[in-house]
């Protein structure tokens, strides 16, 4: 089946080019920063997390609504390092989601695996550990195949009710890695299916209410012109 080539918005001044209808682009793990991608090494809470190709959308149908399954579920406890100076010690529960989020547009679809809330700051970030909490969320993006349309970290917010979305933040990143944490990547481009975490920093702590939101990209099918909309969907995953 021949892909066809999307580009996103003029105004994000990004443009994606085709791929073969029997090749799809490889995924490269040479991501930014010390970034791993399914990786399998370590003691962290994912040990079959794995970067995998696609030839079709998945079938897993939304899941928008509804309370966070309040089921834990044991992990290897661990410590790591946040600073030189900062043990952290990282969580060994986690609460189960299960919750898909699915674009009919682009064929996106990003399930929500499971969440750890209240991730321990590093030392010298008392402020805004009275008024933040690192939640880490897992999810398994599979972008769809019919366009080159790629599923990116920056398209990613949680939602509280507070004035501004809550984006991912890197602060620990390397303490989850040195820990064994796959981390998802900057983008997943379509072909591929990619497990990993990613760490929110989110306003208020303990908010009683959070929707992971993912916020499609006005986007522009090249060979016709056909315009998608920005449109965010949700999962909700905690309240």
């Amino acid at each position: 089946m021949r892909k066809t080539a999307l580009m996103l918005a003029p105004a994000l001044a990004i443009s994606l080019g085709a791929c073969s209808s029997s090749t799809s682009t490889p995924l490269s793990t040479a991501v930014s920063g010390a970034t791993r991608v399914g990786s399998t090494a370590g003691p962290g809470p994912s040990p079959s997390t794995s970067a995998t190709s696609t030839s079709g959308s998945a079938s897993t149908s939304s899941g928008t609504s509804g309370a966070a399954t309040a089921s834990a579920t044991s992990a290897t406890s661990v410590v790591a390092t946040g600073s030189p100076s900062s043990p952290v010690a990282l969580p060994t529960s986690f609460t189960a989601i299960d919750k898909a989020i699915k674009d009919p547009d682009l064929g996106h679809e990003i399930v929500v695996a499971r969440i750890a809330r209240n991730l321990p700051w590093p030392d010298g970030y008392q402020a805004s550990a009275a008024a933040y909490e690192l939640v880490a969320v897992e999810m398994r993006w599979t972008p769809g195949t019919t366009f080159t349309a790629p599923i990116r970290l920056q398209d990613f917010a949680i939602t509280t009710g507070s004035a501004s979305p809550n984006r991912a933040d890197a602060l620990v990143n390397a303490a989850l890695q040195a820990a064994g944490w796959a981390l998802l990547p900057a983008q997943v481009p379509n072909g591929q299916s990619v497990t990993g975490w990613v760490v929110f920093r989110v306003e208020p702590r303990n908010a009683p209410k959070m929707v992971v939101d993912y916020t499609r990209p006005t986007s522009q099918v090249t060979d016709s012109g056909t315009i998608f909309p920005t449109q965010t969907f949700g999962a909700q995953i905690v309240g």
